[in-house]
């Protein structure tokens, strides 16, 4: 396996400050891989080039479904590639529920987040704390007079149950950004990940024990991300090592090949 190396692992990693949902889901997976993604920066510019064909159509599909918010002329990208045509007809025949509102398509928030250190681990900073930025670009906004909805386009295969969707990172990051930096209550809030190769809806509704929840975990993860001096591998065998890239890194083999391995987080922000 090609490994394409942009940092050494042992010299002056700098520290990460803004987090995104795939900082989170990497480092609830697995720490050693969170260190190889983010840290170290390795790439794998050959390997399963199925992953990055499918990856770069879910993009093209984003950048449709913001181009015809826009109302900008989207018949030369739909054309371009046959499942384009097919997502966008099943989304004109079966769209997703939406309330009402002030619409917004990708859309970026973000939020400053203070996590109090304890005097030891307080070294780089002389208040002891340290700042991370909270970053989510969402695909769709709807900010409503009572309500408020996110809407999410997910090009699997099939769509994905709701329990997963609901403890992903995603849809845990979202949902809590959208609380801190607006003025509606949790319960006010909710998720529609809308599938394009079955045009089912899926809405998860938030709380505010979930946004507790979320909270905590959050804290929990941002001090230890910031406190980490090693990042352990997973214990042999482990499920989440099948499919991963960085299996063959690891002496845990090479990566099984999978019809669809990547996260319902990994399609890319768009540009028009």
């Amino acid at each position: 396996m090609l490994l394409q190396e942009r940092k050494s692992a042992m010299t002056a990693i700098p520290a990460i400050t803004s987090i995104s949902q795939g900082h989170l889901n990497t480092w609830e997976t697995c720490q050693r891989k969170y260190q190889y993604s983010f840290l170290e920066e390795l790439s794998l510019p050959d390997a399963d080039l199925q992953r990055k064909k499918n990856l770069l159509l879910g993009a093209n599909f984003h950048l449709l479904m913001q181009q015809k918010e826009l109302g900008l002329d989207i018949s030369a990208l739909a054309n371009s590639d046959p499942k384009l045509q097919a997502w966008l007809d099943a989304f004109e025949r079966q769209p997703p529920a939406t309330i009402a509102g002030d619409r917004f398509c990708e859309h970026r928030r973000t939020l400053e987040i203070k996590i109090d250190l304890s005097l030891h681990h307080s070294e780089n900073s002389d208040r002891g704390q340290e700042y991370f930025v909270l970053t989510a670009i969402y695909d769709f906004l709807i900010l409503g007079d009572r309500q408020a909805q996110i809407l999410d386009w997910k090009t699997h295969q099939k769509a994905i149950a709701a329990d997963q969707l609901q403890s992903n990172w995603q849809t845990r990051l979202y949902l809590y950004l959208l609380a801190r930096t607006t003025n509606y209550a949790p319960e006010q809030l909710s998720m529609t990940y809308w599938f394009a190769n079955t045009a089912e809806s899926t809405i998860i509704p938030y709380s505010q024990l979930e946004y507790i929840g979320t909270e905590a975990k959050l804290t929990q993860f941002l001090t230890e991300i910031n406190q980490a001096r090693s990042y352990p591998q997973l214990p042999l065998n482990s499920p989440d090592c099948q499919y991963c890239e960085f299996r063959d890194r690891c002496d845990r083999g090479s990566p099984e090949i999978a019809i669809e391995t990547y996260g319902i987080e990994d399609i890319p922000e768009v540009k028009i």
